[in-house]
This record gives structure tokens, C-alpha cells and sequence, in this order.
């Protein structure tokens, strides 16, 4: 069976951003106690009382605890992954597919999706969404 995936682009792009910025702060975090820790016998131990101590200046005067950045960052980068993977939609093509009018919300059966099609109903050249397969 085809399969049809449509991307929610608002979405995606939310998600992807929410991302970045998280994967950013967990670097940066990582990458200011990394030195600090890199000597230590008990790495993990040594990680987590240098991130609950050390201090991250944001430039405006407000302090943040490489922990909180942390967290923050992971909390931000699961988020992203979360949304970016609910912002997709995927159809199995069957024999007919469900279009749907931006303009006037009137549904038609078409035999395949099309990216430009005229409505049949309002009459207007316009890009159809996709709503849904059937047999």
C-alpha cells in the first residue's frame, strides 16, 4: 500500500526550533563543566556537583545553575521531538482519497492527490487538503 505523509508546517517547524534551542543548552551546559569534571575518577558524581554549583551568567544580569540549564534544555529538546513528530499526518492510499477545499470546507473523492486542482463546488483553483483515504 502507498503511503501519503502530510506535514503540518506550523508544527514541524515548532518542533525543530524547540529542538535546537534545547540541544544548544544541554551543549552548552556540558561543554562549561566538561573541563572541570574531565579529571575525576567518579565522572558522573563529579558532573552533577559541578552542575548544581557552577553558575551561568546570561549577559542581563540573571544567573542560572548549569542544572537548571540542563533540565531546561532536555525538557525543551523533548518537546520539540514530541511535536515535530505529532505535526505529521500519514494516509495509506486506497482507491480514493478525500480532498478538501480551503475556501468553501466542501470534501470530494479524487483517485489521486493532487498539489493544484480545481474545486467543484466553489470552483476556484486552489490546493486541496488532504482529509482522509477509502476503498
Amino acid at each position: 500500500m502507498t503511503r501519503i505523509t502530510v506535514y503540518n508546517v506550523v508544527g514541524y517547524a515548532l518542533g525543530l526550533g524547540l529542538s535546537i534551542v534545547g540541544s544548544i543548552l544541554v551543549i552548552a551546559a556540558l561543554w562549561n563543566a566538561w573541563p572541570n569534571v574531565v579529571g575525576s575518577d567518579h565522572i558522573f558524581a563529579a558532573l552533577e556537583a559541578y552542575l548544581w554549583t557552577a553558575e551561568l551568567d546570561s549577559g542581563l544580569g540573571i544567573r542560572f545553575k548549569l542544572m537548571e540549564v540542563t533540565i531546561l534544555g532536555t525538557a525543551l529538546l523533548v518537546l520539540g521531538i514530541f511535536v515535530t513528530v505529532l505535526s505529521r499526518q500519514v494516509f495509506h492510499a486506497g482507491k480514493y482519497i478525500f480532498l478538501k477545499c480551503p475556501f468553501c470546507k466542501n470534501r470530494w473523492k479524487a483517485t489521486r492527490a493532487r498539489t493544484w486542482a480545481k474545486c467543484p463546488h466553489c470552483n476556484k483553483f486552489i490546493q486541496p487538503i488532504i482529509v482522509g483515504t477509502a476503498e
